[in-house]
């Protein structure tokens, strides 16, 4: 091996560039390195055995090519740099943050324990058996709708706001046990003029 195909290959041990092309069912990129674009190489991926993880790359991220004995062809893409095109979403070293295209971020401060999940237009989160909110308060700003049962432990109370009525309710009204009473006004213990007795 002569002096320059051994420098060759030292140069490519690691080299720098930015995605090109990039085949996501294949699982393969092309990066422009220098004058140079690369055949389809692998990416690093956060884990890929019995837990998977789904985040690929973008064209135009930075990159870096580690390449084993300075082969290129066999080389590792690993993502990633920031760069004028793709810049960090925050300057804040409290904060763990990630940021999507259409501008919805998961971000949580660790300084002020404040997690904040926005701008998405949807969220399901499905469980088979229980989901637990293990806090003193849950706190909902628009309408809740339940479709199955709704049950209470601990009391309910409420107010009308700007509604006619604080509530509605179709169908069968059962009570049983303690009072029901409205306005001071107990249902079962009240009677009108003339009727002989409660109702």
């Amino acid at each position: 091996m002569n002096v320059a195909e051994l420098s060759r290959m030292v140069e490519n041990l690691i080299r720098f560039g930015s995605i090109e092309q990039i085949d996501y069912a294949a699982r393969r990129v092309r990066v422009k390195t220098g004058n140079l674009l690369t055949n389809w190489l692998r990416w690093r991926a956060g884990r890929a055995g019995t837990t998977k993880e789904w985040d690929p790359p973008s064209v135009g991220e930075q990159v870096m090519i580690l390449s084993p004995s300075g082969v290129i062809e066999n080389g590792i893409v690993m993502p990633s740099m920031y760069c004028d095109e793709f810049d960090a979403p925050s300057a804040n070293p409290n904060v763990h943050m990630r940021q999507y295209p259409d501008g919805a971020a998961m971000m949580y401060n660790h300084a002020t324990g404040a997690m904040v999940i926005s701008g998405i237009k949807t969220l399901l989160v499905q469980a088979s058996e229980k989901i637990t909110f293990d806090t003193p308060l849950v706190k909902n700003t628009g309408a809740v709708e339940v479709e199955g049962m709704l049950t209470y432990k601990n009391g309910m109370t409420g107010y009308a706001g700007l509604s006619d009525y604080s509530i509605t309710i179709t169908g069968n009204l059962i009570h049983a046990g303690g009072v029901l009473s409205s306005n001071g006004i107990v249902l079962h213990t009240h009677a009108h003029p003339g009727t002989g007795g409660p109702l």
